[in-house]
């Protein structure tokens, strides 16, 4: 076996919501490939960010990471990431997951758990060694991955039609 390019410490929580929801648009991402900028999702997020930084809602950067919320409940750690909808809670659940893995072993933490809040509902994550061993595993298998020289051929699933690389895939 071949030797990634990719080093995981280019991967962002971005690229593994992107890997766990579409492998191509990770694909083009990790390779710097622009979405559209004038997607009317893109535009919503970006009005989100600056929404929040405006009101000073909290804001956590770890090394080239940037979260929600961290903070302490009940003797252990709490990251808490906002998202505008819960339509793709699987690639939202990994995002988290995957600030949460890097945490604890950078950190060396004890405990760590996460939820999630899109207006009323909450969606909580277990910081439990199971789940970190799956991050670990996907993190290894998006590093092979994202070293491809082409990305994958386009698949059309749910997500597609609002996503902001849709114009790279059909």
């Amino acid at each position: 076996m071949t030797t990634p390019l990719i080093d995981e410490a280019l991967i962002t929580g971005t690229t593994v919501h992107y890997y766990v929801t579409c492998k191509r648009e990770a694909w083009l991402f990790a390779h710097k490939i622009s979405a559209d900028q004038e997607d009317e999702n893109i535009l919503m997020g970006r009005a989100l960010a600056e929404l929040k930084e405006e009101r000073e809602l909290d804001s956590f950067a770890f090394a080239h990471l940037k979260f929600d919320k961290i903070g302490k409940e009940r003797g252990h750690y709490l990251v808490t990431e906002y998202k505008k909808s819960l339509k793709n809670v699987k690639g939202a659940r990994a995002q988290l997951l995957f600030y949460m893995y890097l945490l604890k072993r950078n950190l060396k933490l004890k405990k760590i758990d996460g939820k999630i809040i899109s207006g009323k509902k909450v969606v909580f994550v277990e910081g439990s060694e199971e789940n970190f061993a799956q991050m670990a595993a996907l993190l290894e298998e998006m590093c092979v991955f994202l070293s491809t020289p082409k990305p994958p051929p386009a698949e059309r699933i749910v997500f597609c039609e609002r996503c902001g690389y849709r114009h790279y895939c059909f």
